[in-house]
């Protein structure tokens, strides 16, 4: 079974009794109607009920936001494994974390199956336990993206993409602009930096803290030099003057 786009498949489905196996094609960006399709696929293959599925991420190029929103809701599937060939496709599939199916990351298929048909309890989960809350609170406020995080949070990958997720939940047009409440963070994995460098559709952010949060924007700003107006500010008043301005110059950092 296979999806297509234009002249080349985008993925191939095979049946193997107890597993399924989705196998997504190298270079593509998997996109909103490859999960449909994905999905149906599955459903059509499994009419006796949901089996474990199997899928290899390969060298895929990207997954866009629309997609990973579908995909974090996905329920075609008893369990999901995904398989990729190194920490890229760790990073990409994080946003995986929060799906509401147990799915799991591996870097070779034996464990991944091992772990689909029950047989050993290996590879590192990404479905988050529901009781688990997320270390930030974040909404809509007079036209601005407000974040707080918890006070002295370390933030993972997992928990980056998750916040870009509800980002995107809240102003789905993007280029939005977004205050950020550090609190005393502690620290950002390089993931978790990559993910709000690239993945990040904000139109500026102003970031509020002490001054450990100063070093961080500091970091993050020279590190990943990310495509949006980026500046610490020591108040949430002046921060959101700033992006009242329309980001412009600033005393900020």
């Amino acid at each position: 079974m296979t999806g297509d786009a234009g002249e080349q498949s985008r993925f191939t489905l095979t049946d193997d009794g107890a597993v399924l196996r989705l196998a997504w094609a190298a270079g593509v960006t998997i996109e909103a109607d490859d999960v449909h399709a994905t999905m149906a696929a599955v459903r059509a293959a499994s009419p006796r009920g949901k089996r474990p599925l199997l899928v290899t991420i390969g060298l895929v190029e990207a997954i866009t936001l629309e997609a990973r929103h579908l995909l974090i809701e996905d329920t075609c599937s008893l369990r999901t494994g995904v398989v990729g060939v190194d920490e890229v496709g760790k990073v990409l599939t994080a946003f995986n974390y929060r799906s509401v199916t147990p799915s799991r990351y591996f870097t070779n298929e034996p464990d991944a199956l091992a772990w689909l048909t029950g047989r050993a309890d290996v590879g590192e989960p990404t479905s988050r336990p529901a009781e688990e809350p997320e270390p930030y609170l974040v909404r809509f406020d007079e036209g601005v993206i407000v974040v707080e995080w918890d006070r002295g949070t370390s933030v993972s990958t997992c928990t980056a993409e998750s916040l870009v997720s509800a980002v995107v939940a809240l102003a789905p047009e993007g280029r939005t602009p977004m205050l950020a409440l550090n609190n005393n963070m502690v620290s950002l994995t390089p993931g978790a930096l990559e993910v709000f460098a690239h993945r990040l559709g904000v139109a500026a952010l102003a970031i509020v803290g002490v001054e450990g949060d100063r070093v961080i924007a500091a970091y993050y700003k020279q590190l990943h030099n990310p495509p949006y107006p980026t500046r610490f500010f020591p108040t949430a008043a002046e921060a959101r003057a700033w992006l009242a301005r329309g980001a412009g110059p600033a005393q900020g950092d």
